[in-house]
């Protein structure tokens, strides 16, 4: 319970069952590998929320956040990107137009409590998430959900001095930099925005296109000189033959785009939303997303394919997928590949090997 004392939602669920049942065999092997890999999770949302959602606002309010270590050990992570934007929802309707000044106050707190937590730790690249490993730390990736800069070109060296090392260049709806994946005409990246790219390949800051708008996407592969990464998505082809519907449609990634990203070295993140990989509201089997990895390692490879759950630690009765609703049950996604019949080895470079690759190509 955060100070301010808004009950919020359990980090762990008690007694909940594995999601995924393994034989003897499998059991082992499974045992072995929660040990051994260095599991990272591109984008979450480790913020705990209040047990009463109708307290959201009091609580972003109040300043006093707890964050989600607990889960996120509990779900076998190393390292989670921390895609700040909520406290961004005090001065906006839409999480597309949060204010700067709101989104580098959540960072500041959070990165405080985190200097306050000896089994937490800040990290910016590879190195630093495989001396956490080492050490038995949560590592604290700053990563945001977009980048809220207005106009303001240097307000990207504003958040790589604050610990950010992945943004997403867009949200829903049109910014300067480019168009957001709702809007209804896709006008592309713009020129600041092919600006703000070479900025943030000079810094060494991941360019995260999960939320553009296909031309916008794709622009943003081509002037990018470095990989870029949809750090929370899912396949277009196979989420329309799950039943998605229009949200999921344009969400989505075409293969088009999926193989541009990962012809430049790029890495791409599955989510675990089913607003995402199906539909909204949905409580779905954790099939539907362990056919998203099949697909998107079959498309491209296994070096391209990584974990971005976009999960987060509230209170659900509907709308999730099955044994990982949370952050703290991460390790049903190693229970899951298993049972898929993947090696050790790729399950070594799902679950982190292909993020730490990717993390040393980009970060500076």
């Amino acid at each position: 319970m955060a100070g301010n004392s808004i009950p919020l939602a359990k980090q762990v669920v008690e007694g909940r069952s594995n999601a995924v049942t393994l034989d003897a065999g499998q059991e082992k092997r499974f045992q072995g590998l929660v040990e051994d890999v260095t599991m990272i999770d591109l984008h979450q949302h480790p913020m705990v929320k209040p047990e009463d959602p109708s307290r959201y606002m009091e609580y972003l309010r109040s300043g006093d956040y707890e964050w989600g270590y607990e889960a996120i050990r509990h779900g076998g992570f190393t390292a989670v990107g921390t895609a700040n934007v909520y406290r961004g929802m005090l001065n906006a309707e839409d999480m597309s137009f949060i204010r700067f000044e709101d989104l580098l106050d959540e960072i500041g707190l959070m990165l405080s409590d985190v200097g306050r937590n000896d089994e937490a730790v800040k990290v910016s690249n590879s190195d630093e998430i495989e001396a956490a490993k080492q050490q038995g730390k949560v590592g604290i990736l700053p990563t945001v959900e977009h980048l809220a800069i207005g106009n303001e070109l240097q307000h990207v060296d504003v958040l790589y001095n604050a610990g950010i090392r992945l943004a997403g260049m867009t949200y829903r709806r049109k910014s300067y930099i480019g168009d957001g994946h709702l809007e209804r005409n896709d006008g592309g990246l713009s020129l600041f925005g092919i600006e703000v790219i070479q900025r943030m390949n000079e810094l060494g800051m991941v360019v995260d296109l999960s939320h553009a708008s296909f031309r916008t996407a794709m622009d943003a592969i081509e002037f990018s000189e470095a990989p870029v990464a949809f750090s929370h998505d899912g396949s277009y082809t196979l989420g329309l033959k799950q039943g998605g519907g229009e949200y999921a449609a344009g969400r989505l990634r075409r293969d088009e785009e999926l193989l541009a990203c990962a012809k430049k070295g790029g890495i791409i993140g599955v989510t675990v939303q089913p607003s995402v990989i199906s539909s909204w509201g949905s409580e779905l089997s954790l099939d539907l997303l362990l056919d998203h990895y099949d697909y998107m390692v079959k498309l491209l490879g296994i070096d391209h394919v990584a974990i971005g759950t976009d999960s987060s630690i509230d209170v659900r009765t509907s709308g999730f997928v099955r044994g990982v609703d949370s952050p703290a049950e991460g390790k049903n996604i190693i229970r899951g590949l298993i049972t898929r019949g993947y090696s050790d080895a790729d399950i070594f470079k799902i679950t982190g090997g292909n993020a730490l690759t990717f993390f040393r190509r980009v970060m500076s």
